[in-house]
């Protein structure tokens, strides 16, 4: 049996289009990694939707809210039918103490998010005129 089929096996679920996996201020229930599918994260602003990204297979989120015992700061929704390994927080504690390889790739996904994030926060502000100058 192929390794992403043992895990599957052991973490996976399947979840159709539409489903909503967690929203801001919920506690962390755990991490996600996507097998096949599409997963777009967003933050409400007042009315408007603000997509923050569209993941596809390979990446991971949810991370975040269980890393640093806070709840969670944006909305993810399952945008086409999706396979994701479920990784609770303790495991993905465990993970991040034994895995140096893990750790680094987590960090460099939430200097990446973070990167994004401030090209939003810029992008909002040149929206309602709200730059210095």
């Amino acid at each position: 049996m192929r390794e992403q089929e043992r895990l599957f096996r052991k973490y996976g679920q399947r979840f159709p289009a539409g489903t909503v996996l967690f929203e801001e201020g919920q506690a962390c229930t755990g991490m996600f990694i996507i097998q096949t599918g599409k997963v777009r994260l967003f933050k409400r602003v007042g009315a408007k939707e603000v997509t923050i990204d569209t993941l596809g297979e390979g990446d991971f989120f949810g991370e975040m809210a269980c890393l640093i015992g806070k709840p969670r700061s944006i909305n993810a929704i399952v945008e086409q039918d999706s396979e994701l390994l479920v990784v609770s927080p303790e495991i993905l504690e465990s993970l991040f103490r034994r895995t140096s390889g893990m750790s680094l790739k987590i960090l460099g996904n939430l200097a990446s998010r973070l990167k994004r994030a401030y090209a939003i926060i810029a992008e909002l502000t040149h929206e309602q005129g709200l730059e210095k100058g």
